[in-house]
C-alpha cells in the first residue's frame, strides 16, 4: 500500500537520488545541493520537511517539493510547488501529493514552472493559468537602445523606511543568495527588481523574479541592462503575457504557462524563494 512521508533532512539524498531519476538533464549533485539550499530555507521558515515522498514500503516513488513563502506586501503565506515527479507504475496515484501540499487552505499556492500534465493536473485543483512567453535580450543592444527614464539605487543607498521592512529583508536575503538587488527611483518612491543569475551553456542568464511594476520596468530596460553588463550578465530572460512584444529580443519560449491557486496580486511578479532561486532550475 502505497504512503505519504515527510522530507525531513536525514531523507535529502534520497530526494535527490529520486530527482535525478525524474529529471536526467540535472545531475544527481545539481539536486544534492539545491535540496540543501532548500532545506536551509524551510528550516528559516519553521518548516523541517522540503516536501512530501510517495512510498512504496520503504522505497520512495513518487516526490514534491514544497517551497514556504511570505508576501512581504499582504502579509499572506505562499507555497510553491515544484519538481513534482512519480515513477510510471504509480501515476495513478500523483494526486495524493498533491492533495497533501494543499493543505493549508489559507495559503497561496503557485506552480511557475509546470509541465503540461501537472498544468492539466493543477488545474483540477482550482489553479488558474497565465499563459507566456519568454524573450531573450542582448543586454550590450539593449544598454543602446533600451530606455531610462528613472535612476536606479542600490538597496543599501535606499532610504532608511522608504520599502517595507519585511519586504527590505528579502531583498537583503536574495542579494546574499547571489540575486542581483536593485531600486527603481521614480516619482519620490522606490520600487525594488530583483535578478537571479543562472548560467546557460556557461553563459550567465539573468532571470526578474520580482518587481512591483512592469511598465517600470520596461522604460527603464536600458539602465537595467547596464547594470547586469555591469556584473558579467550578458543576457537577460523576460518573461511576459503571451501575445505582448518586446522590441529588440527575439521570442525565446513560447506555450508556458505559471499557475496560481489563492489570493495574489496578478500585476505583480513575485518569484522569491522559488525554485528558480533555492534549486537553480
Amino acid at each position: 500500500m502505497l504512503k505519504l512521508r515527510a522530507i525531513d533532512e536525514e531523507h535529502l539524498d534520497a530526494a535527490a537520488t529520486l530527482l535525478s531519476r525524474g529529471f536526467p538533464s540535472r545531475s544527481l549533485a545539481f539536486w544534492q545541493a539545491g535540496l540543501r539550499r532548500l532545506s536551509a530555507h524551510n528550516g528559516s521558515m519553521g518548516q523541517p520537511s522540503v516536501g512530501t515522498f510517495l512510498m512504496e514500503g520503504e522505497r520512495p516513488v513518487g516526490i514534491l517539493l514544497a517551497i514556504p513563502g511570505k508576501d512581504a506586501l499582504t502579509g499572506r503565506k505562499i507555497v510553491n510547488l515544484s519538481s513534482w515527479y512519480v515513477e510510471e507504475n504509480h501515476r495513478w496515484s500523483a494526486t495524493r501529493l498533491i492533495m497533501a501540499a494543499l493543505a493549508d487552505k489559507e495559503a497561496t499556492y503557485t506552480d511557475l514552472t509546470p509541465t503540461p500534465t501537472a498544468a492539466r493536473v493543477n488545474a483540477r485543483f482550482g489553479f488558474r493559468s497565465f499563459a507566456i512567453t519568454v524573450f531573450l535580450l542582448p543586454l550590450p543592444l539593449t544598454a543602446l537602445v533600451g530606455e531610462r527614464r528613472n535612476r536606479l539605487v542600490p538597496l543599501d543607498a535606499v532610504p532608511p523606511g522608504a520599502i517595507a521592512g519585511v519586504l527590505m529583508a528579502d531583498l537583503r536575503k536574495h542579494r546574499d543568495l547571489g540575486c542581483v538587488v536593485t531600486a527603481i527611483e521614480a516619482d519620490g518612491r522606490y520600487h525594488p527588481v530583483v535578478f537571479d543569475i543562472a548560467v546557460r551553456l556557461h553563459v550567465p542568464l539573468a532571470r526578474m523574479i520580482f518587481a512591483e511594476d512592469m511598465d517600470l520596468v520596461m522604460s527603464n530596460l536600458g539602465g537595467l541592462a547596464r547594470l547586469l553588463l555591469r556584473r558579467g550578465v550578458p543576457l537577460l530572460a523576460l518573461q511576459v503575457e503571451a501575445g505582448a512584444r518586446i522590441p529588440f529580443a527575439w521570442a525565446w519560449k513560447r506555450g508556458l504557462c505559471y499557475q496560481v491557486k489563492g489570493e495574489r496580486d496578478d500585476r505583480i511578479i513575485n518569484e522569491l524563494y522559488s525554485e528558480r532561486v533555492l534549486l537553480k532550475v
